[in-house]
């Protein structure tokens, strides 16, 4: 149990108890103390006053030493609690009730006691304890005799040595039985607030803890049930971020295992598509190889321009595959650099001039010339309208027109490239941009792979941008996509 929190925190909180408590007993026997020194000199402020004139010590302005002596001798009996001396002018003890011998001092200060005798004393007021060299207690005092001229002082200590052991022990007595009630009480009350404050928080920490080791065991598959308060304390701010990072645990989960089905289904696709030109190729080859003495030059060519072709196109699904494979790998990062879109168009529309031209078909550029410069991979926005114009040169016919439309935003450009050919129906547009897929999947004899859309789509979300498709039978097809200027980009 010691290695739980619940009780990390009730050992922590019993010490922090103990230590107040300690604390404050240590304050309350100071307190008392110094209470106790005020309340008995402001008591007996006036007794060496009052011994003076009780006991005759003064006769005709002389000090009665026989008196003194008496007077010494009936306090030693009666009062061992003061200790009376008999100071002159400059503090030195000339005569005590004191036992002989335990006297250690011969001067006692007289700084206090000038203070005690000026009409603005301040209690509780120490002075020089003539039994200790480095003590001090609280003391009455008056001038002997007194008048404008006195001759020496009456010095009484109030807490003498035998009272100060009989206090020491009563003291001590009284104050380890009070401060071991005090702190005991302190410390059981603090203790049942603390647990009972505790508890709570510990509760829906193992509740917590509870909820993700079910996670844990279900292999971070299925959400579990997580209860959340409303609060706005930390704990409820914990809850709910565990439970969204299971969330998107989950879903990344389920993002996975799509992807895992979806490469499953690419590579039987792409096996047939491998296999097909790969087979055609090695059956003109072998062709070439068995009939080469019977074949004529005509026939030599036309087997060779064939295997070319399959050869040509088997290469160009492999380079593709591997532009996907590197576009899908988890350290991609274009190379980002500034350059302006439409010179960029400009220069695509040149590449592409020859081709719409050899069969009558019209590429155009329209929309905003002039605006920021974009931020992106110069070489891969340049493989978007590759693909792009590519794909439009293939479903266009004579007469037809492929457009690219730039428009200028606030912080992107938006970018159409459309055309008046055959169009999509509906139902394809949403599997257009999978790998392998093609409009008419009957034409796999077509040298289009099906993976261009499918590359586009990757780039664009490299750039933090996404594509659109829109496409009517018979009226044509336009693809839309952003590109940011510079520092925008990430508010896709």
């Amino acid at each position: 149990m010691i290695h739980t929190l619940y009780a990390r925190l009730a050992l922590t909180l019993t010490l922090a108890l103990g230590l107040v408590g300690l604390i404050y007993g240590i304050f309350m026997f100071t307190t008392v103390q110094e209470n106790t020194q005020y309340a008995e000199q402001l008591l007996n402020k006036d007794l060496a006053k009052t011994l003076v004139n009780e006991r005759n010590l003064v006769h005709e302005n002389t000090l009665d030493k026989q008196a003194l002596k008496d007077m010494f001798m009936a306090y030693m009996t009666v009062n061992p609690s003061i200790e009376i001396y008999l100071l002159d002018l400059d503090g030195k003890v000339l005569s005590y009730s004191a036992d002989p011998g335990q006297v250690k001092r011969d001067y006692v200060s007289l700084q206090p006691i000038h203070a005690f005798l000026h009409q603005s004393a301040t209690f509780p007021l120490l002075g020089d304890d003539p039994r200790s060299l480095d003590r001090q207690k609280v003391f009455s005092v008056t001038p002997i005799p007194m008048t404008d001229t006195p001759s020496g002082y009456l010095y009484v200590i109030l807490r003498g040595e035998q009272y100060d052991a009989v206090e020491q022990f009563a003291r001590e007595k009284e104050l380890l039985y009070l401060g071991a009630w005090v702190v005991g009480i302190a410390l059981l009350i603090g203790l049942i607030v603390g647990l009972l404050v505790f508890y709570p928080i510990t509760r829906r920490l193992r509740k917590l803890s509870k909820q993700v080791d079910i996670f844990r065991q279900n292999e971070f598959k299925v959400l579990p049930d997580f209860k959340i308060s409303e609060g706005r304390d930390e704990l409820s701010q914990l809850e709910r971020n565990v439970a969204e990072m299971a969330k998107q645990t989950v879903q990344q989960f389920e993002q996975i295992s799509e992807q895992d089905a979806k490469r499953r289904d690419l590579f039987a696709s792409l096996s047939h598509d491998l296999r097909t030109p790969l087979a055609a190729l090695h059956g003109y080859l072998e062709t070439l190889q068995i009939k080469a003495k019977s074949l004529n030059e005509e026939q030599r060519n036309e087997y060779t321009e064939r295997a070319m072709k399959f050869s040509n196109r088997l290469k160009h699904l492999i380079d593709e595959l591997f532009e996907m494979a590197k576009l899908d790998t988890l350290d991609t990062a274009p190379h980002i650099e500034l350059f302006s879109l439409p010179e960029l168009v400009q220069d695509m529309l040149q590449q592409y001039g020859s081709s719409a031209q050899n069969i009558d078909v019209s590429l155009q550029m329209k929309g905003d010339t002039i605006m920021p410069l974009v931020e992106a991979d110069i070489a891969l926005i340049q493989r978007v309208f590759e693909n792009l114009l590519g794909n439009a040169l293939r479903y266009v016919q004579a007469g037809d027109v492929i457009t690219i439309s730039l428009e200028k935003h606030d912080n992107y450009a938006k970018v159409v490239v459309a055309d008046t050919g055959c169009g999509m129906e509906e139902k394809v547009l949403t599997h257009i941009f999978d790998p392998l897929f093609q409009v008419n999947n009957a034409h796999r004899g077509d040298e289009h792979s099906g993976l261009g859309l499918a590359i586009v789509k990757r780039i664009l979300e490299l750039h933090h941008s996404s594509i659109q498709v829109q496409s009517k039978l018979n009226i044509g097809t336009q693809f839309t996509f952003k590109l940011f200027y510079t520092g925008e980009h990430n508010h896709a």
